[in-house]
């Protein structure tokens, strides 16, 4: 059995273990995390923050649920489950991640956001790119749909520095577990018999 999304595992773990060197053996997390944080009166201040809620469990677990209810009442019953499986999964794993890390977030006197859950691996990143690209996947893998992912994913993860709430590494983990965990799930997806068992009592369109 082939590996559908290799390079997107690849891509994922190798951004995962470039994090965890850049936390434990460089002076670079604190130096990007300097380097990116906005000032207090900077004019860009508000539309950052609007632009890193995107990436918020608040906003991405009803775009989940409407995704699913769209696939539901499309009949793609086996695609719904696994979107809305795919990111409750991706919640629970990761934010049990970050408990066992238990890194705490970063402490700037310019800091514009107070987050309190634990940093490693940022929850906005994995969010961002994991629903992103179970849409990328649910839409025939359209590359305008890739783009807008990659820019979104990339805005959001700029925003959660710019608003001092990760290290620069929290970001880059989360970028790799989102796309280590779409490839595992949406590999899972192709080649586990569950759409015969699903088809049968909910029949395709």
């Amino acid at each position: 059995m082939s590996f559908h999304c290799k390079p997107l595992f690849i891509s994922g773990i190798t951004l995962f273990f470039i994090a965890i060197l850049i936390a434990l053996l460089t002076p670079w997390d604190a130096i990007l995390s300097h380097f990116f944080i906005l000032s207090p009166t900077d004019g860009l201040t508000s539309i950052t923050k609007n632009i890193s809620k995107l990436g918020s469990f608040a906003i991405i677990t009803p775009m989940t649920l409407a995704l699913g209810g769209w696939l539901w009442l499309k009949r793609r019953f086996y695609e719904a489950l696994w979107a809305v499986a795919t990111m409750g999964s991706c919640r629970i794993v990761f934010t049990i991640l970050k408990i066992i890390v238990g890194r705490e977030r970063p402490v700037f006197n310019d800091s514009l956001t107070h987050a309190i859950s634990y940093s490693f691996p940022s929850g906005h990143s994995v969010n961002s790119i994991a629903f992103l690209l179970v849409c990328y996947f649910i839409f025939s893998q359209r590359k305008s749909i890739l783009f807008i992912a990659i820019i979104t994913t990339l805005l959001i993860g700029w925003t959660r520095l710019a608003l001092g709430a990760h290290w620069c590494s929290d970001v880059l983990a989360g970028w790799g577990c989102g796309l280590m965990w779409i490839s595992i799930t949406y590999q899972a997806k192709i080649s586990i018999p569950l759409q015969t068992y699903v088809n049968k009592y909910l029949p395709h369109r």
